[in-house]
C-alpha cells in the first residue's frame, strides 16, 4: 500500500517540519469538601457568639456592673442583692470599679479573639494548612474567654451566658471539622492543580 506523500499522520512531522506541540491537559477543577464549609461555618458561628458576648458586657453599662457587684457581695455577706445596692457605700463602690475592670478586660479579649476567629474562619475556605493552625489556635484561645464568661454565675446575664456557650460548642466543634482528612487532601489537590497550571 502507497501513502500519499502529500499527507502526514498525527504527530508525524512534514517532510523538513517540527513535531506540532501537544496541549498540555487542563487540571480538573476540584470542589470544595462540605467538611470544610461545616468548618468555616462553625468557626464564624463561634467568632460572632464571642464578639456578642463581649459587647453585651459594653451595652450593659454601669447598672450591669452595679448588679454584679451587689450579688457577689451578697454571696459573702447574706444580705440580699437589692438592699446592698439600696445601701451602696465605700465598699459598694469600691466593688463596681472593680468588676468594671474586670468586664472591660473580658469585653476587649472577647471581641478580638473573635474577631481574629473571624478572618481566620473565612481564610480556611482554600483549606491551607496555615490557616487550619491558625483557625485552631484562634478557636481555643476564643473558647477559653468564652468558658470563662459562661461559668461565671455573679458576672454577667442569662443572656451573656447562654451566647457564650454557643462560642464554646461551635470553637470545640471547628477544631474538630477543620482536621478532618477530607480538608488535607482537598488543600494537597488545590497546590497540584496550581502546580500543573504554573507548568502547563
Amino acid at each position: 500500500m502507497t501513502s500519499n506523500p502529500g499527507t502526514s499522520y498525527p504527530g508525524t512531522p512534514y517532510p523538513g517540519g517540527a513535531v506540532a506541540a501537544q496541549p498540555m491537559p487542563v487540571p480538573a477543577p476540584v470542589s470544595r469538601p462540605g467538611t470544610l464549609v461545616a468548618a468555616m461555618a462553625v468557626a464564624v458561628v463561634s467568632a460572632l457568639a464571642g464578639i456578642v458576648s463581649g459587647v453585651l458586657y459594653l451595652t450593659g453599662g454601669e447598672e450591669l456592673e452595679r448588679d454584679i457587684t451587689a450579688r457577689t457581695l451578697a454571696s459573702v455577706s447574706g444580705e440580699s442583692a437589692d438592699a446592698i445596692k439600696a445601701a451602696g457605700g465605700a465598699l459598694f463602690e469600691y466593688g463596681v470599679k472593680e468588676v468594671h475592670g474586670v468586664l472591660q478586660a473580658r469585653m476587649v479579649m472577647a471581641v478580638v479573639l473573635g474577631a481574629l476567629l473571624l478572618l481566620f474562619g473565612l481564610l480556611v475556605r482554600g483549606g491551607a494548612m496555615w490557616a487550619r493552625v491558625l483557625v485552631t489556635l484562634c478557636a481555643l484561645a476564643n473558647a477559653g474567654i468564652a468558658l470563662r464568661i459562661a461559668t461565671d454565675a455573679e458576672a454577667g446575664t442569662g443572656a451573656i451566658r447562654g451566647i457564650a456557650w454557643l462560642a464554646v460548642a461551635a470553637a470545640v466543634a471547628s477544631i474538630v471539622a477543620v482536621w478532618l482528612p477530607a480538608n488535607g487532601r482537598y488543600a494537597k489537590a488545590r497546590k497540584a492543580n496550581a502546580r500543573a497550571a504554573y507548568a502547563g
